[in-house]
């Protein structure tokens, strides 16, 4: 889609409050290099680059630049509300836990952009590539896309994150016996991963005991647990 509307504020070329890195060592912070490096280019419908983006195209050439386009349909999916629907059916649309590489969608798929992190995006707006805040967008926020890319190091290899939780006295690890919530609707699965099969698709907020945890061929952290009656496996990023 082309998009959006004007934000209410923006930052400067350089002020995304993501520390500058010699050299990217995750897929995400090597897709991030490539879209802030096109702040200041102009919107223009339909256009995919180099000098000028829609907003699914800045994220259609970052993506596929950084050697990532299977990720998002391999490039074929040309639209954010399109993009947003095919993350949806996979289960890898929430509202919280956002990652540097997600995708994130306004306006209910009117408007597509790149997470950067600390509540900041990267988006082609009226006013060209800007790098703002995801709640500055005139349109409505409506959801992160998880990608994986934070834990997908550029050399192929999975970084493994820490599941925690925060405690009273600072954070620990996701222990058995733990209670979450889903955000959202999730699908409970019989493993971990989306390529497993769906068992049921769990309502937001709804409770779960954790059982057990476990990584996907991704190194995507996934949850076992009991939900009423069913047990099964939720992705970690889709609960709070």
């Amino acid at each position: 889609m082309a998009l959006a509307g004007a934000v209410l504020f923006t930052f400067a070329p350089g002020s995304s409050g993501i520390a500058a890195a010699a050299e990217p060592k995750t897929e995400a912070q090597q897709i991030i290099k490539v879209a802030k490096a096109q702040v200041g280019d102009p919107w223009r419908y339909g256009a995919k680059g180099p000098r000028a983006f829609d907003c699914s195209g800045l994220v259609i050439y970052s993506y596929t630049k950084a050697g990532e386009a299977k990720v998002i349909g391999k490039g074929k999916i040309r639209s954010a509300r399109a993009l947003y629907r095919y993350f949806k059916a996979k289960g890898l649309a929430s509202r919280s836990n956002p990652k540097p590489g997600d995708l994130v969608v306004w306006g209910g798929g009117t408007h597509i952009g790149i997470y950067v992190g600390k509540g900041r995006a990267v988006s082609t707006l009226t006013s060209g590539v800007r790098v703002h805040g995801v709640h500055a967008v005139r349109a409505k926020f409506t959801a992160y896309l998880h990608t994986g890319m934070s834990t997908k190091a550029i050399d192929g290899s999975s970084i493994a994150l820490v599941s925690t939780a925060t405690s009273s006295n600072g954070t620990k690890k996701i222990a058995i016996g733990d209670v979450r919530r889903t955000d959202g609707l999730v699908n409970l699965r019989t493993g971990p991963g989306i390529e497993r099969a769906r068992l049921t698709t769990l309502r937001d907020r709804t409770k779960l005991v954790v059982l057990g945890k476990g990584q996907d061929t991704r190194g995507r952290w996934w949850l076992r647990v009991e939900a009423g009656s069913r047990t099964g496996w939720v992705a970690k990023w889709l609960t709070d």
